[in-house]
């Protein structure tokens, strides 16, 4: 974890020795920011130029400090951001020479980057493995109705369910178009599993099918630690007068 790093770029005598830098084309109203700023980001010091900060003028860190906005000091004077300190190493690497992080990290500093809004180093860490993964798996989830809410209602279904035997089974009825039987009698007299689903999910109008769906719901579920079984398949109900109900539900089972 860096204490203090400084920037090394030349800069005219004369401004060095003024100690201070004010961009003319900005209001006279705007407040003046030492050449070299010393900045605590989340407890970890650093220094730097302020034509560091301001590399990238529609970023939002040129723009506070672009000297239009009060930021907070602490009690060393130092200027305060609350954001990752670890990662802000790797923000004044690429701002500096252009240097992108490790790909150990590289998640961690995409998320400080659109923090900042750089995006220069937004578009390229779009392409490192774990934040393509990232957002490929973003883009997915949002395929489905309320993708967030649904899981957890099915995570508090199994902590309600699990509280005697520390099991909780969960029965989805997932459906991307509701089945519609031809015969009007048909949902009015025939038992469907589809009732003893403890949450219904559905429909949805983009093309994955419901196995996807309890797919990518598994994984997220374990890659958040969770300890579940494989889900199964119930059978789909029998013919009833003449029509078979293609309702089918899903059990996932969490071990707590």
């Amino acid at each position: 974890m860096a204490d203090s790093v400084t920037d090394m770029a030349e800069e005219d005598m004369s401004d060095e020795e003024s100690g201070v830098i004010l961009d003319i084309s900005l209001p006279s109203a705007t407040r003046k920011f030492p050449h070299i700023v010393s900045l605590n980001v989340g407890g970890c010091h650093y220094m730097t130029r302020l034509s560091t900060l301001c590399r990238y003028p529609d970023s939002m860190l040129a723009a506070m400090f672009s000297g239009r906005h009060q930021l907070d000091q602490d009690g060393n004077g130092s200027y305060f951001l609350d954001s990752n300190g670890s990662c802000f190493v790797h923000i004044l690497d690429f701002l500096r020479h252009g240097i992108l992080p490790p790909n150990n990290v590289a998640l961690k500093v995409y998320r400080e980057a659109c923090y900042y809004g750089i995006q220069p180093l937004i578009t390229k860490l779009q392409t490192s493995p774990e934040v393509a993964k990232m957002l490929v798996c973003k883009a997915h989830r949002g395929q489905f109705p309320d993708y967030e809410g649904m899981k957890l209602k099915i995570i508090n279904i199994a902590m309600e369910r699990a509280t005697i035997n520390r099991t909780g089974e969960v029965l989805i009825y997932a459906f991307r178009q509701e089945f519609k039987a031809k015969s009007p009698y048909f949902d009015a007299h025939h038992e469907c599993i589809a009732d003893t689903a403890h949450l219904r999910i559905g429909p949805w109008d983009t093309p994955p099918e419901e196995e996807i769906f309890i797919k990518t719901l598994e994984q997220d579920l374990l890659d958040d630690g969770f300890v579940i079984k494989q889900h199964v398949h119930r059978k789909q109900c029998t013919y009833f007068n003449g029509e078979n109900c293609q309702k089918t539900i899903y059990r996932i089972i969490f071990i707590f």
